[in-house]
């Protein structure tokens, strides 16, 4: 194959990956942001490029960007095409984040429901397995929890720049005939591709530092930090368990299905199936129309109790759908097909 050849495909990736880290250098300025905004951590399955600049716009025009950030944030959460989409677009694919998807399931539907004590408890323990499991699989003992599993992430980049290391080493174009890269070629575009997942994973080992496993007497605030010790030995009463909160825990979810579909070779896009699509966003929107009605219920049983937020359960959020919903045809399909399968499970479930 000629050099220049071999030229043009090696400048095709370089220029890929230093996109890539353009990419990712916004969301260190944008997550700088946050962090003065109490949002310690950002998922690149969550943000897209737009809601970047948006973040920009609102730290230079808003005098209280607290509130607008929350907004945003809130919004994309209770964008319910987006919700189905990530369970089972993306982490149902994932051979890592599988066998924990009934778990990550339900600590959606509870904080749709506003149970967010619930949900935040749910997702926490979650994390952990997901790490232990993948730290077992690569012969490591685990002794102590929190130094193993930050130890992980170099494992995780490790593997993520070794796995890169062989696919450009291996590199086709779109003839399928290979081409052939120089050792400093390959070397070159390792150091980029290792420059791009530090940036991401500074993000996270960040949030697990500074917050998730951070020792309990160097919290400052310890009834509204997220600290996985602190909740789940209930150290201190009171904590605030909300959307916002529980909102900074999925973000962990996220980032590892994003992480292990790499790891896996896997396909980064979408592949939510139709049929499921609309089944998913009908039922959430129904648990949240269903829940709504209930609040009420809640603030009886809760209200006696010290530490009770009755605001949380006040909050109003706007529920959006994707286009898909809007295809009368497919709907009425759906519901039918609905009525029957309900009318069957009843059955079988009440002999």
């Amino acid at each position: 194959m000629q050099n220049n050849q071999i030229k043009y495909y090696f400048n095709l990736e370089k220029e890929s990956l230093i996109n890539a880290i353009k990419t990712a250098k916004k969301y260190i300025k944008v997550n700088a942001f946050l962090k003065q905004n109490n949002w310690l951590f950002i998922s690149p399955l969550f943000f897209q490029g737009a809601e970047l600049d948006y973040f920009f716009k609102i730290k230079k025009k808003n005098t209280n960007p607290k509130s607008k950030i929350t907004e945003l944030i809130f919004h994309k959460f209770y964008d319910l095409s987006w919700a189905a989409s990530f369970i089972d677009g993306y982490c149902k694919r994932c051979k890592h984040i599988k066998p924990f998807l009934q778990s990550i399931e339900h600590s959606l539907i509870l904080a749709f429901q506003r149970d967010y004590e619930g949900s935040i408890k749910t997702l926490i323990p979650i994390i952990e397995g997901i790490l232990q499991q993948y730290l077992k699989e690569n012969g490591q003992h685990i002794k102590k929890i929190y130094p193993t599993l930050i130890k992980s992430f170099e494992y995780l980049q490790k593997d993520l720049i070794e796995s890169y290391k062989k696919n450009v080493s291996n590199y086709f174009d779109q003839n399928n005939s290979k081409i052939r890269f120089d050792t400093k070629q390959i070397e070159e575009l390792i150091h980029l591709q290792s420059e791009y997942y530090q940036i991401w994973f500074s993000f996270l080992t960040e949030f697990i530092k500074e917050s998730f496993y951070l020792v309990d007497h160097k919290v400052k605030n310890p009834t509204s930090q997220l600290n996985r010790h602190i909740i789940e030995h209930a150290i201190v009463a009171n904590i605030d368990f909300n959307l916002e909160n529980y909102i900074k825990v999925y973000f962990v979810i996220q980032f590892l299905t994003w992480i292990f579909l790499r790891r896996e070779d896997n396909n980064q896009l979408n592949e939510i199936k139709g049929f499921r699509f609309i089944e998913k966003v009908i039922s959430y929107k129904n648990i949240i129309q269903l829940s709504n009605k209930i609040l009420y219920e809640k603030h009886l049983l809760l209200k006696e109790y010290d530490g009770y937020q009755p605001q949380l359960l006040k909050e109003k959020f706007t529920i959006s759908f994707d286009k898909v919903l809007d295809k009368e045809e497919a709907i009425i399909k759906y519901k039918l097909l609905r009525k029957i399968n309900k009318h069957l499970w009843n059955k079988k479930t009440s002999t």
